[in-house]
C-alpha cells in the first residue's frame, strides 16, 4: 500500500514517482471530493424566513428547513438526494429580525433580503444572502440548549461540520456548537465557539466567520447529535451549516500522481545544490 511516508521517502531520494504529460495536468482525472450538503435554517414557510434559490448564485443546491418537520434524503450541492436525514429534538424558533439584514418584515421584502450584510467570499459555500438572512434560535426561558440530529450517515466516512451564526443585540456574544456521542448529550466529541456579534459592539453582527468541527466519525446509530447554545445558557444562533464528507486518502494520492516528474527532479536539485 502506498503511504504518505513512502511518498516522502521517494521525494527525498530524488526518485520519479510518475511521469505525466502537460495535457494530463491541465485536465486531471482526479477522484471526486466528498459530497457536500448545505442547510439553511429558515424557509419561505417559516416566520420571516426565505428559501435559498436552488441553484444559488454559485450553482449549488440547498435545503431550506422549517421547524417541526423531519427531513429525509437531504440534497447535496449537485441536487442529488443523499441518505442524510435531519430533525430537531428540542423546541426551536426561526426568524430573521436582527440577523444580518437588520429589521425585517413578515413576509420579508426583496429589499430586506438584498440588504443582508455578509462577506460572501469569506464565508465560502455559505456565503449566500438568502441562507445568511434567517436563523434558528433557542426557545428562550430556563434552558436554551437547541438540539438536532443528522442521521443516516456513512459509518465508514468522516465529516466536517461548518457552522455560521450571526445576530445583533444578542444576550451573549458567542454561540457554542457541540457534537455528542449519543442522545443523552453528556459526552462531547468536538466543540467550537463563534462570536455571532462583535464583543463590545452588539449592533455589529458576524459577517465573515464560521467555525468548523473536522474529521468527525458518525456516533451511535450513525448519527451526529448536535447542540448549540449561547454562552451562559443564553439563546444561541445558527443561520446555516455545511456538511462535507472528507475525501478518502486515495483522492490526495491521485492529485500527487498528476505532478510532473520534472517538479520532483527540480526540487531535488535545489536541495543538493
Amino acid at each position: 500500500m502506498i503511504t504518505f511516508e513512502f511518498i516522502r521517502r521517494v521525494y527525498r531520494a530524488g526518485l520519479v514517482l510518475c511521469v505525466v504529460t502537460a495535457a494530463a495536468v491541465t485536465t486531471p482525472a482526479v477522484a471526486a471530493p466528498g459530497k457536500t450538503v448545505l442547510i439553511d435554517f429558515g424557509s419561505s414557510s417559516s416566520f420571516r424566513g426565505v428559501n435559498v434559490p436552488s441553484p444559488d448564485p454559485n450553482g449549488n443546491s440547498w435545503n431550506s428547513l422549517t421547524p417541526g418537520v423531519f427531513y429525509t434524503n437531504l440534497l447535496d450541492t449537485t441536487n442529488t438526494p443523499t441518505t442524510i436525514d435531519f430533525g430537531f429534538s428540542t423546541a426551536v424558533g426561526t426568524d430573521s429580525f436582527n440577523g444580518p439584514a437588520g429589521v425585517t418584515s413578515s413576509p420579508p421584502t426583496a429589499a430586506e433580503i438584498a440588504a443582508t450584510d455578509i462577506d460572501t467570499a469569506a464565508l465560502g459555500l455559505l456565503g449566500v444572502k438568502e441562507a445568511a438572512f434567517d436563523f434558528a434560535a433557542g426557545p428562550g426561558g430556563n434552558d436554551n440548549r437547541t438540539r438536532f440530529e443528522i442521521q443516516q450517515l456513512d459509518p465508514a466516512a468522516k465529516y466536517n461540520l461548518t457552522f455560521f451564526g450571526s445576530h445583533k443585540f444578542s444576550s451573549a456574544d458567542a454561540t457554542s456548537y457541540t457534537v455528542y456521542t449519543d442522545n443523552t448529550y453528556t459526552t462531547a466529541i468536538a466543540s467550537g465557539s463563534l462570536n455571532v456579534q462583535t464583543p463590545g459592539s452588539p449592533n455589529l453582527h458576524n459577517r465573515d466567520r464560521v467555525v468548523t468541527l473536522s474529521n468527525l466519525s458518525p456516533q451511535t446509530s450513525n448519527i451526529f447529535y448536535v447542540e448549540f447554545v449561547g454562552d451562559g445558557n443564553t439563546v444561541g444562533y445558527l443561520n446555516s451549516m455545511q456538511i462535507t464528507e472528507v475525501p478518502e486518502p486515495s483522492a490526495a494520492l491521485a492529485l500527487l500522481a498528476l505532478v510532473p516528474a520534472s517538479t520532483f527532479l527540480h526540487r531535488r536539485r535545489r536541495q543538493t545544490a
